[in-house]
């Protein structure tokens, strides 16, 4: 049986969802490619809130995984290997490279960890610009082949992604054994590893799923958008994915996932104050507002407003009927 506060929780949930499944037919073109953008971006800061906000291992290299998924995807598709299988081999080649920098990773800590993840994005970044045989280089990948479905239904399908990937990690964050074990290890190694869990086999795992999703992100960044160049995964950008997971809040994904969206969108709602400085400004004023009087980013606002309908629903409850 289903408490009264879930019922009002789902459904509010439900009326959001159809609220947003209705967005391309109320804005135009412009504000749906830039929500589909943002989430497309939503997978990659889950990916790194997965390091980052359940296990406690800061990246800085985050773009390098996501630029990996979708040169992988784009080199293949070109070569004419179909989307699908190209699809599942950029997600895998990130997969491989998380393994592989997570073996030396996962034993470091601190500044040690992000300057390690740090030089892995910078890595991933020149060679991206400079296997000019494979990637074309700074001339880009034109003309890469995207899945087999009208561009009009990119709205629908990353939305479902996106909400989907959202709820799963939620679920496997709080209800699930597996989100027990992540959070020992985050917030206090030695105990954990008092209790027998295999912390370094722990740490490894989240880096192997963390470039999982990062990769896929880059798969359907690639598919979406049909061309890439290497500047859109430079360091730059790993510190924007960064940005939206503390914005959102460390170990919200729900925070993330709305984190994203905002962040992807008002750099353009800012344009109204021109192209100089003083919109760049604006973005970092508020950008340090969400920061100061909210520590626990969106996902906590939202964790707090849960909290206060579920104490409202159990008062209303509790209430007896007059005589």
């Amino acid at each position: 049986m289903f408490d009264r506060h879930s019922i009002v929780v789902a459904v509010l949930w439900c009326g959001f969802i159809a609220l947003l499944a209705a967005v391309p037919f109320v804005l135009d073109g412009y504000w749906v490619n830039l929500l589909v953008l943002g989430f497309i971006s939503s997978i990659a800061v889950f990916s790194l809130n997965f390091l980052t906000g359940y296990v406690g291992l800061l990246s800085f290299g985050q773009a390098g995984f996501v630029g990996v998924g979708a040169y992988t995807y784009g080199v293949l598709t070109l070569a004419g290997i179909t989307p699908s299988v190209a699809g599942v081999a950029g997600v895998g080649l990130s997969v491989i490279l998380g393994a592989l920098l997570g073996m030396p990773a996962a034993r470091l800590k601190g500044h040690y960890l992000a300057i390690g993840t740090l030089g892995f994005g910078v890595l991933i970044a020149q060679s991206l610009n400079n296997m000019v045989d494979i990637t074309r280089g700074p001339m880009g990948l034109l003309g890469i082949h995207s899945f087999g479905f009208p561009r009009d239904d990119w709205y629908w399908f990353a939305l479902f992604i996106s909400l989907a990937l959202m709820f799963a990690l939620n679920l496997l964050q709080k209800r699930t054994f597996l989100g027990v074990i992540l959070k020992s290890v985050k917030y206090d190694e030695v105990s954990a590893m008092s209790c027998g869990i295999a912390v370094f086999a722990v740490k490894l795992t989240a880096f192997c799923v963390s470039s999982a999703l990062a990769g896929f992100a880059g798969v359907l960044f690639a598919s979406y958008m049909r061309f890439l160049t290497p500047d859109l995964f430079t360091s730059a950008e790993s510190f924007r994915f960064l940005m939206m997971t503390v914005v959102g809040g460390a170990g919200s994904v729900v925070g993330g996932w709305l984190a994203a969206i905002v962040l992807t969108a008002l750099p353009e709602v800012l344009r109204g104050f021109g192209e100089t400085n003083l919109r760049l400004l604006v973005y970092g004023v508020t950008v340090l507002f969400v920061l100061w009087f909210l520590p626990n980013g969106i996902g906590g606002l939202v964790d707090s407003g849960a909290k206060g309908l579920k104490k409202l629903i159990s008062k209303k409850t509790q209430r007896k009927p007059r005589d």
